[in-house]
C-alpha cells in the first residue's frame, strides 16, 4: 500500500476533543467477503455481496487511519463470515468477538436473527451496516440499524409536508408487491383526520384513475410506495403531462437514483423527490479530499458503499466514546454529518434497539439532484 496521506483535518480537530486514549476500543467486523469463493471465481453467486463488503472495508480502513491519528486507540479484527451460518456461529465463539467492545455485523438477514440471542463478555452492541431491519422482526435491544425502516419513509414524508405545506392532497401510487401495499397502508394510518391532508391510494396498474383524483385548489403529493422501474417510468409521464393543469409534488424512493432508463423531463416537470439514507455532495471539500485519498490507496474510484464505511466507523467510534460505550445516552450527541449520511440514533421502542432517523429529501433539478432543507 503506498504512503498514506492523512488530509481530514477538519474532522481530527473535532475528534481529538472526545478521544478515548486510554485504552482500546475492540471492533469486531463480521461480514460475508465471501474472498475465496470470489478469487476462484469473479461470477460467483455471492460476488456482489461480496464486493461490496470489500469496499465498505476499504472505506472504513481510511476512517481508522483518520481516528488513530485524532488519538483513538482502536483495534479491528476481520472475520469473513462467508455467508455460511455454521461458520458465522464458530466466528461468535471467537475470544475476539466475545471480548469485542463494539461488533459490526452481520450484514444479512440470517446472520442478523442469530445475533439476537447473542450475547458476548462486554454485552456490546452491533451494528448493521448495509441493511434494515423492516422484514427480520428482530427484537434485540443491543442491535442498531443503519438505515430506517421502510415505514420510516412514510414518517418522513408526512412530518416534511406537515413543517412545508399548509394544505394538500396526497395520492399513494402503489406497486404489486407485498412492501409497497404495507408502506401505503401505513402512510395512510399515520396522516390524521385533524391534518390538512388528504389521502388516496392509486395503483400502478391503474395510472388513469390519477386524473379524477387530482386537486386544482390545492397542491397535490404523489408518494410513489414501490421500486418497479417500468411502471415508476409510465407513471412519471403520466405525471408530467398533467403538470401543466396541476401543482404536482413527487416523492419516489432511494432505488430511482440506480434506474436504468432515467428521463429527465419527466423529472423535472413532475417535481420529483427523492427521499434516501444516501447523499453525496461532490462539491463538498471533504468528500473531494476523500476522493483523493481513496485514489491513493486503492487506485479507484469509491463507490457507495466506500463512502458509508467511512462514515459508519466514524460514527460509532465518536459515539462509543462520547456514551461510554452504552450508544442509549444520545440526548446530548447531535447528528454526525458526514460524507455521505446523517446518523441520528434512536430507540425503535424498548426491546428492538436502536436505528438512524435522518433521511435526505433531494429535489431533482437542471443540475442534478440537491438536498433541500426543512
Amino acid at each position: 500500500m503506498k504512503k498514506i496521506y492523512l488530509i481530514f483535518s477538519l474532522f481530527l480537530l473535532y475528534f481529538q476533543s472526545i478521544a478515548q486514549t486510554k485504552s482500546a476500543i475492540k471492533i469486531a467486523l463480521l461480514m460475508p467477503f465471501c474472498a475465496e469463493e470470489i478469487n476462484k471465481n469473479p461470477n460467483h453467486k455471492n460476488a456482489d455481496l461480496g464486493n461490496a463488503c470489500r469496499e465498505y472495508y476499504q472505506g472504513l480502513l481510511i476512517a481508522a487511519d483518520s481516528l488513530k491519528s485524532a488519538g483513538y486507540n482502536i483495534e479491528i479484527t476481520i472475520f469473513d463470515t462467508e455467508r455460511d451460518t455454521l461458520k458465522f456461529k464458530k466466528i461468535l465463539d471467537n475470544e475476539a468477538v466475545q471480548n469485542a467492545d463494539f461488533i459490526i455485523g452481520p450484514v444479512i438477514k440470517e446472520g442478523q436473527l442469530m445475533m439476537q440471542n447473542f450475547k458476548n463478555k462486554k454485552n456490546a452492541f452491533h451494528l448493521s451496516p448495509l441493511f434494515t431491519f423492516t422484514k427480520t422482526k428482530i427484537n434485540d435491544e443491543r442491535a442498531i440499524s443503519a438505515y430506517p425502516d421502510l415505514t420510516f419513509y412514510a414518517d418522513y414524508f408526512v412530518n416534511y409536508l406537515n413543517k412545508n405545506s399548509s394544505v394538500g392532497n396526497i395520492i399513494v401510487l402503489v406497486g404489486k408487491d407485498f412492501s409497497d401495499k404495507s408502506l401505503a397502508n401505513y402512510l395512510k394510518q399515520i396522516v390524521k383526520p385533524e391534518l390538512p391532508l388528504k389521502v388516496k391510494q392509486i395503483d400502478l396498474s391503474k395510472l388513469t384513475d390519477i386524473y379524477k383524483n387530482l386537486s386544482k385548489e390545492s397542491d397535490n403529493f404523489i408518494f410513489i410506495a414501490s421500486d418497479d422501474e417500468n411502471q415508476i417510468n409510465a407513471a412519471l409521464k403520466t405525471i408530467a403531462d398533467t403538470s401543466n393543469t396541476f401543482k404536482m409534488n413527487t416523492f419516489g424512493l432511494r432505488k430511482m437514483i440506480d434506474f436504468n432508463i432515467i428521463n429527465t423531463e419527466y423529472w423535472l416537470k413532475s417535481n420529483l423527490h427523492i427521499i434516501s439514507p444516501f447523499y453525496i455532495d461532490y462539491s463538498d471539500l471533504l468528500t473531494k479530499k476523500f476522493i483523493e485519498t481513496y485514489r491513493i490507496y486503492y487506485e479507484t474510484e469509491p463507490n457507495e458503499f466506500a463512502f458509508v464505511g467511512y462514515d459508519q466507523l466514524i460514527t460509532t467510534v465518536s459515539t462509543f466514546a462520547q456514551t461510554n460505550g452504552s450508544f442509549k445516552d444520545l440526548n446530548k450527541i447531535a447528528p454526525h454529518s458526514l460524507l455521505a449520511n446523517k446518523y441520528l440514533l434512536k430507540e425503535k421502542n424498548n426491546s428492538s434497539g436502536l436505528q438512524n432517523s435522518y433521511l435526505h429529501i433531494l429535489k431533482y433539478t437542471d443540475e442534478g439532484l440537491i438536498e433541500v432543507g426543512w
